[in-house]
Parts: C-alpha cells; sequence; structure tokens
C-alpha cells in the first residue's frame, strides 16, 4: 500500500498549496476570530479524512485517535468551549464505517468479540424502553454515545489486514501518547500556558477538581487528568510490554522512550488508578509470558515500588501517587465505598436497573431530582449496575471475561512469533482497560472508547486469522518486515 507522504512527494503542486492554505488561515485568525478558522479547519479535516481514509484504510483508527486527542487542545486554544466535540467524534466514526462499508463492506460480527460486543450495544438499546427511566432523552443520548465504541471496533477489524497495519496502529498510538506526555510534562515544569490556565480557572468546581494536595493536576491535551492519568498508564505500560518483546532496534529504543516519558507524565496527573494499572500491568504481563527476564525486571520493579511505599518521600508527587496502596486510608476511595454501599440495595431491587443515563452526568442534567440521577458513579462498573442492573453488570463482566479468556487461548495457539508479540501487548492494554472500569469511568473518555474497540478488534481479527489453522500465514505476511 503507497504512503500518504509519497503521493506529497511526487505531486509538486500539493505542498504549496498547503502552505499557502496555512498562511491564509493565520490570517483568518487575526481578521475573521478564531470560530471562523475553526468552521475552515473542520471542512478542511472533514474532506481530507474522508479522501485519505478510502485510499487507506490503515491510517483510519489512528484519524480517530489523533482528533480525539488533539480536539480538546484547540478547543482550549481557540476558546471554543461550547463546540460539540462528542458530536463532531460520533459523526466521523460513522463517516468512516460508510466508507468502509461501501469500499468492502463490514466483517467481524461473525467473530466470538464481535458477536458479544454487538450483544451487549443491543443489550443496551433494548434498555431504552426500561420503564424504570426517568427520561428519553437521556437515554438516547446514552445510546448515541455508544457510537465510538462499537464504529470504532469495525472501524479497525476492518482497516488492519497484516502486521504492518496492526503497527502503524500501535505506533500511530504510541506517538500521540508521548506527545500527549511531553506536554504533561511541558505543564509540570514550565507551567500552564495562558489558555490552559484560563480554561483551568473558568469553573470554581473544576478548578477544585484539578487542585487537590496542594497541587495542581497536569491534564495535557485532554479535558480531564484522570483521563490523561489513565491513557499514560495504558500506553506507557503496553510500550514497555513490546520494549521487552521487539527485536527491531529502531522500534525497540522507540518504545522504550514512549513508555518512560508516558509513565514519567502519568505521575503529574494525581491519578493513583493509574499507579495501581501500570503495576497491575506488569503482573498479568509476567504472568502471560512466564519469561525469565520478564519475571526478573517485574521483581526488580516490585522492590523498588516496596522501597517508595515504605519509605518516607519528601517528592509531593510521588507521596500522592503512593497513597493507592493505602486505599484504607484514602478519604477519597472511602467515600466511593460509602456510596456504593448505600447504591447496592437499589441495584438488587432493580434487576435490570433504572434505564440508560439516569446516573452520572446525563443523570444530573435530565433527572437531578431523582436519588440516581444525583448520584456519582466514579465508576464505569457502578454506572453499568445502575443503569443496566445486576443483570447488566454480570452480562458486560461476562463479555469482559469471554474476551480475555479468546485472546489468552490465541496466545498459546499461535506460533508466528511477531503476531504473538502484538497479541501480548493488545491483552496487556486489553486488562488495564478491565481493572480501570472499577474505579474509574472508562468510556467517558473518546480516547479510552476507541483504544478499548482497537483492542477488541485487533484480537479478534488475530483470532480470524489464527484461530482456525496455527500454521496460517499469508504471503503478505511472510514478505513483511519483522518486528
Amino acid at each position: 500500500m503507497v504512503s500518504p507522504l509519497s503521493h506529497l512527494a511526487k505531486n509538486k503542486l500539493l505542498l504549496p498549496l498547503l502552505v499557502l492554505s496555512c498562511l491564509v488561515l493565520v490570517l483568518f485568525v487575526n481578521v475573521l476570530g478564531p470560530m471562523v478558522v475553526g468552521v475552515v479547519i473542520g471542512l478542511i479535516a472533514f474532506f481530507a479524512i474522508t479522501h485519505l481514509s478510502y485510499r487507506y484504510p490503515r491510517y483510519n483508527i489512528v484519524f480517530l485517535l489523533g482528533i480525539s486527542f488533539l480536539m480538546p487542545f484547540f478547543i482550549k486554544v481557540f476558546r471554543l468551549y461550547g463546540v460539540p466535540i462528542s458530536n463532531a467524534i460520533e459523526g466521523l466514526c460513522v463517516l468512516l464505517f460508510i466508507i468502509l462499508a461501501f469500499k468492502k463492506g463490514i466483517r467481524g460480527a461473525t467473530t466470538l468479540p464481535g458477536i458479544l460486543l454487538t450483544a451487549w450495544i443491543g443489550y443496551q438499546v433494548i434498555e431504552v424502553l426500561n420503564p424504570n427511566a426517568s427520561s428519553r432523552v437521556a437515554s438516547f443520548i446514552a445510546i448515541r454515545a455508544l457510537i465510538p465504541l462499537i464504529c470504532g471496533f469495525y472501524i479497525v477489524y476492518n482497516s488492519v489486514e497484516s502486521r504492518k497495519d496492526v503497527m502503524t496502529y500501535l505506533v500511530g498510538l504510541f506517538v500521540l501518547a508521548t506527545a500527549s506526555a511531553t506536554y504533561g510534562l511541558y505543564q509540570e515544569f514550565a507551567g500552564l500556558p495562558d489558555y490552559d490556565f484560563r480554561w483551568a480557572t473558568s469553573d470554581e468546581r473544576l478548578y477544585n477538581l484539578l487542585f487537590t494536595w496542594g497541587r495542581m493536576r497536569k491534564f495535557s491535551f485532554f479535558f480531564s487528568p484522570a483521563d490523561f492519568g489513565m491513557i499514560m498508564a495504558i500506553a506507557g505500560t503496553g510500550a514497555l510490554v513490546g520494549f521487552f518483546l521487539i527485536r527491531k532496534q529502531t522500534l525497540k529504543v522507540f518504545f522504550a522512550v514512549a513508555g518512560i516519558l508516558c509513565l514519567w507524565a502519568m505521575l503529574y496527573s494525581g491519578t493513583r488508578t493509574a499507579m495501581v494499572m501500570m503495576v497491575i500491568g506488569f503482573i498479568i504481563f509476567a504472568a502471560i509470558t512466564l519469561n525469565r527476564y520478564v519475571l526478573m525486571a517485574c521483581a526488580f520493579m516490585a522492590l523498588v515500588l516496596v522501597g517508595l511505599v515504605l519509605r518516607p518521600t519528601s517528592s509531593r508527587t510521588l507521596f500522592v501517587m503512593m497513597t493507592a496502596f493505602y486505599a484504607s486510608e484514602d478519604p477519597s476511595m472511602n467515600v466511593r465505598l460509602r456510596n456504593q454501599q448505600m447504591i447496592r440495595s437499589h441495584i438488587q431491587a432493580h434487576p435490570i436497573g433504572f434505564g440508560m443515563g439516569t446516573t452520572g452526568y446525563l443523570g444530573m442534567k435530565y433527572s437531578p431530582h431523582t436519588f440516581v440521577g444525583a448520584f456519582p458513579p466514579d465508576s464505569e462498573m457502578v454506572k453499568i449496575a445502575i443503569e443496566t442492573g445486576w443483570i447488566g453488570l454480570f452480562f458486560w463482566c461476562t463479555v469482559l471475561a469471554i474476551i480475555f479468556g479468546y485472546g489468552i487461548n490465541l496466545y498459546f495457539k499461535i506460533k508466528d512469533k511477531h503476531w504473538k508479540v502484538i497479541l501480548t501487548v493488545m491483552l496487556v492494554m486489553y486488562f488495564l482497560m478491565i481493572v480501570c472500569q472499577y474505579p474509574q469511568e472508562l468510556f467517558r473518555s473518546h480516547v479510552l472508547s476507541f483504544m478499548f474497540a482497537a483492542t477488541v478488534a485487533i484480537i479478534a481479527k488475530i483470532g480470524t486469522k489464527f484461530g482456525k489453522s496455527t500454521t496460517h500465514q499469508s504471503t503478505e505476511e511472510n514478505e513483511s518486515e519483522s518486528i
């Protein structure tokens, strides 16, 4: 497949036009203001992504991740606080889905992960009819928010065909994560730029959430330091897993740098969940591979971590993150546990839940007069239990467990060592996204939704390639470069 950059190099007229367009945009900023520029950039991006998606489908998930990573940043820079970012990303998902459907059809619905994920989405759609729901509008908005998850799965499944395609996604993800980590470190050591500080102080409640333990939590490109911390933990751990397993030196160095920067920046997010995720990630990595060197490295990191936990530190940042391992003494965790204890009887009494969109942000907006509407779930699992009942929670946990077991089964069936490396990275990141659903709301973030969908889709794709025959390997794979 020809790279888009090769077309740019061959077309001598295209580059000057791009430079001229950039100069015109700079002029528009000064003359017409940022809102018009946002519309112009949006139109250019729409037509560019439509063309590139049709010609180079392997970059589809990179487009989605790139926009999800960077759109909050540009909203803060240009003060476009009223821009409906969710609508734009959902619309882009539908557009890419339609392009793929016209070009080569949509496959993946008959794979085990595809069946399970589609069944889960179907269960949530049926929940719109829940008689306990207090707002149908909120239910429909909640269903619309599932578009990135289900469309992301089918977009990735139908966009990747070879190892090179999967590595394009991983490299794109780690490049974006490294850029985000670098900007987060810039915020920590150089201070918040004017546009970030203006956004952080625009609302008293927001500022109180950001300024905790006597310091400002860093949020990088995003609107939430919790999202920033979880993304850094998942990407950083995944990159270091790749570093241990990949043989190609250039990729090895890149993955090492990406992993270290992401985990370093993670500390300044103040997201203690991320610290626990990182530790669990390396434990599950060691448990899957049982590699001697991996076990030695994990043992060394465990000793360092124990030393940090037991030894008093003067670093406020490290102290905050280490409190994750003293959950019983953490006031924030104790509040969550009390809330969960309080809502438990209501969940048990409503096996099909209270309906989609009845808690969390949508609950506060559309049904604040109800008990569950004003209740803070602070957890994807608790949110699912409230909205879809304990039946829905059991269904979702079963889906997560079966997909992980499916991936582990593939790991032991696959003989191709290069695909095995990719599958290991995917399984570790997938497990981390399961873990973080207890203390955080995972699917509130478009980036995390796309990462989850892409991980499941790639596991399903590997299953399609190797599920029936462990020795199957296409000519394309034999000719592709080793990793």
